[in-house]
């Protein structure tokens, strides 16, 4: 059975930031789209933490949808990817846009296994970092 939720933070009149998180499975992903920042990344931290908290067998986090990606980007992630390994929980991003590819180039963090689809990212058990 999937289920899904759909958390949508404004600014201003058009989105700014779309979390929507399913259950694939014995997966959990949760898509992202629209500009990760300061201002949402409580929200965003809030998503990670109640995927976490249904212990799938991955998490696989889609960014492809992010067009604006800044450091509380990154540091949302790490902090999901420390609470992952806590929790046994795979951690893994599902074909992250250009903007995430470049900050995570820029702040050389490469802890995160990438996977270009979900189909693929579903099959992942090792650990949560490559």
């Amino acid at each position: 059975m999937t289920s899904y939720s759909r958390l949508v933070e404004r600014a201003g009149p058009v989105p700014d930031i779309m979390i929507d998180t399913a259950t694939v499975g014995q997966a959990v992903v949760c898509s992202i789209a629209g500009m990760l920042h300061t201002d949402n990344e409580r929200q965003v931290r809030r998503a990670l933490d109640v995927a976490l908290g249904r212990r799938p067998a991955v998490l696989a986090v889609d960014l492809s949808g992010v067009r604006l990606f800044t450091s509380s980007g990154v540091n949302a992630l790490l902090d999901a990817r420390q609470a992952a390994l806590a929790g046994g929980i795979p951690l893994v991003l599902i074909a992250p846009s250009a903007s995430v590819r470049r900050t995570l180039a820029i702040t050389d963090t490469t802890v995160f296994p990438i996977y270009p689809a979900l189909r693929l990212a579903l099959h992942h058990r090792g650990p949560t970092a490559p």
